[in-house]
């Protein structure tokens, strides 16, 4: 196991604060967060280039943060694939390593498909081809952990979705210690065993994928999971009302009367009719579409109710029900649906 033990770490204005983490072996573990919270400094602080200014890394219950990094058994990846360009994908893999298994290398070239480019050079390869290289190249030397730090951020959509299935194929083969970090929570959704949320150079939340998207910890994880829905009021009788006096049921036995209390409900969890429907969810509105956005396969529906509400169906519902513009709706939710923070 790997753990950050109360690290902190100041790098120009910049913060790291009371990071703590325990990153299981084995694990495919994933760092999420917006742009310049600090994920990376995490990430070259495991792999030795910072020592942290207060705190500790243990790794196998030795103290890590002592060694140098060429004595961690790490492999690390960057965004930006850090290839050398004179070097054929072949003589990039080697480079360094004073390892003369020759079916080791083919079977990384393998593993990461990438056999039929050995004799290539990068700048002839595609991103998502450049960055097979890069991993092989980490993984050649056997880590005991590999870091990735946003493997995907520079792929194009396609390419990455399928550069998503390749990692996550790898990790099952090899079992390598996984650290990966990324803005994208549908990245995170797909290849963590667990996720640790950050903001301003802090750890809001660890969990499961599952967890993290179903019952966030706060108005930030709420928002950066896509919750949309989130609203302000006051608990009373089993409800939240909220300041247009509308009324939401939800259930939580632990709220106390009168207390102020912030919910999110996911835009996925409302349903939609042309008329009043019956239905065993507590929350029923009657409200106007004030807008309509087409994301694919999903359309995003904004409903008015008195406040705005956000709304996913797919198409197929769209084009079922006949929703245009300004149309009268009703929307329904259950009680179970609505998360307090």
């Amino acid at each position: 196991m790997l753990q950050l033990k109360n690290v902190y770490k100041t790098l120009g204005n910049f913060k790291l604060k009371n990071i703590n983490l325990n990153v299981k072996d084995g694990e495919y573990f994933v760092i999420l967060g917006p742009t310049g919270t600090g994920k990376t400094v995490i990430l070259e602080i495991i792999a030795g280039m910072y020592h942290p200014d207060k705190g500790s890394l243990i790794y196998e219950n030795q103290n890590f943060d002592k060694l140098l990094p060429e004595d961690r058994n790490i492999g690390f990846v960057y965004q930006d694939y850090a290839l050398f360009p004179h070097l054929t994908i072949k003589e990039n893999i080697e480079f360094g390593v004073q390892n003369d298994n020759i079916n080791h290398v083919d079977e990384m070239l393998e593993l990461m498909d990438i056999d039929h480019l050995m004799h290539r050079y990068p700048k002839t390869l595609s991103g998502g081809e450049q960055q097979r290289a890069a991993i092989a190249r980490a993984i050649y030397t056997s880590p005991e952990i590999l870091l990735l730090d946003e493997p995907l951020s520079a792929l194009d959509p396609q390419t990455k979705n399928m550069f998503k299935k390749e990692l996550k194929k790898v990790h099952s083969i090899l079992g390598t210690t996984t650290i990966h970090i990324t803005h994208d929570f549908t990245e995170a959704m797909y290849l963590a065993d667990r996720i640790a949320v950050m903001q301003n150079g802090e750890i809001v939340q660890v969990g499961t994928p599952s967890e993290v998207f179903r019952t966030p910890h706060s108005v930030f994880v709420a928002n950066f999971v896509g919750m949309e829905n989130i609203f302000e009021g006051k608990y009373q009788n089993g409800k939240v009302v909220l300041n247009n006096s509308l009324e939401i049921s939800i259930i939580d036995k632990n709220k106390i009367e009168d207390e102020k209390v912030t919910i999110a409900i996911r835009p996925e969890n409302i349903i939609i009719a042309k008329e009043k429907f019956e239905s065993s969810a507590r929350n029923n509105f009657k409200g106007e579409v004030v807008d309509i956005i087409d994301q694919g396969a999903l359309t995003r529906l904004t409903i008015d109710i008195g406040i705005l509400i956000y709304v996913l169906i797919t198409n197929k519902s769209l084009n079922d029900l006949k929703i245009k513009l300004h149309d009268k709706v009703w929307l329904a939710f259950k009680a179970s649906a609505v998360h307090p923070l």
